[in-house]
């Protein structure tokens, strides 16, 4: 009965992780909506596009676009309709505020830098009232919630 309980689950699981696998392909940049090629190029020089890639994540279709100028990498994700959802932008271990640097030596002494970004998620502040009780809802572009669920404003 344990065994067949386990295998049942395990199968279970196995399926539910497969409808909700996130799909990525590549894709032209003509290939984008509109929206969001207008977006991309007011934040990347098309020359420096690199590549584009279309994103399925649990019925949502986001779009990255990945771009190096200067020999400095920069990765936007945007959401269907243009809006940038995140920034991802390579960096100098050097460039980061020296209280960062300091955290990262002081709990990572033998560390070897491989990689430094700059990210910058983006997402919506909505404040409302629910029966008479405050609520603040971050969400992102993607309609994914920021918070674990909507938490009482602090004021």
């Amino acid at each position: 009965m344990y065994k067949k309980l386990l295998i049942t689950t395990f199968v279970t699981l196995t399926f539910s992780a497969a409808v909700y696998a996130e799909e990525t392909r590549e894709i032209t940049f003509e290939k984008l909506p509109e929206a969001v090629q207008a977006s991309a190029l007011k934040h990347q020089v098309r020359s420096s596009i690199t590549k584009v890639e279309a994103i399925q994540d649990e019925g949502i279709t986001k779009y990255e676009i990945e771009s190096k100028n200067d020999g400095i990498s920069k990765d936007i994700t945007f959401a269907a309709n243009g809006l940038v959802m995140e920034i991802e932008q390579g960096m100098q271990f050097a460039q980061l505020p020296l209280a960062a640097q300091n955290a990262i030596k002081k709990g990572y002494p033998e560390i070897k830098i491989t990689e430094v970004e700059s990210v910058q998620e983006f997402f919506f502040d909505v404040e409302g009232d629910v029966d008479g009780k405050s609520v603040e809802v971050k969400v992102l572009a993607s309609g994914d919630s920021k918070d674990n669920n909507a938490s009482d404003k602090k004021d």
